[in-house]
């Protein structure tokens, strides 16, 4: 049986890593997910509508008809926001999938459909935006 035998200084390194930890997931789980967030649509450069998320209590489904036998359908429920359903040759957009943070967007070209998110959080950097 190996007995370790722990010093004053191994004591308090221990307690400040686990006051840290201990702080650090207390935090994020006090501030989860607090700020504003609108998913707001917009169809050739115009503002189509508008959906608050966080007062969103059912699953919405937006179907926008664009002309010519072209459609976009768009989800939005407690998860975020998707493009379910769209006429278009490569249908980017719907492989793209639930965005549901402030500065995610979905596009879709062909149909010039835009999907982003707006709200009053910073947006996260990722690792190739730095």
């Amino acid at each position: 049986m190996i007995v370790l035998k722990l010093k004053k200084g191994d004591i308090l390194l221990l307690l400040i890593v686990l006051i840290a930890g201990i702080s650090y997931f207390g935090l994020k789980f006090l501030y989860k997910d607090t700020a504003e967030k609108t998913a707001v649509i917009s169809v050739n450069g115009k503002e189509y509508d508008r959906i608050n998320l966080d007062k969103l209590e059912d699953e919405k489904t937006i179907h926008i008809d664009l002309g010519n036998g072209k459609y976009i359908d768009i989800v939005a429920n407690d998860e975020g926001v998707h493009v379910s359903d769209v006429v278009c040759p490569d249908r980017i957009c719907v492989k793209t999938g639930i965005i549901d943070r402030v500065g995610e967007s979905i596009v879709c070209l062909p149909n010039r459909v835009q999907i982003f998110i707006e709200g009053n959080e910073i947006p996260e950097v990722d690792i190739v935006s730095q």
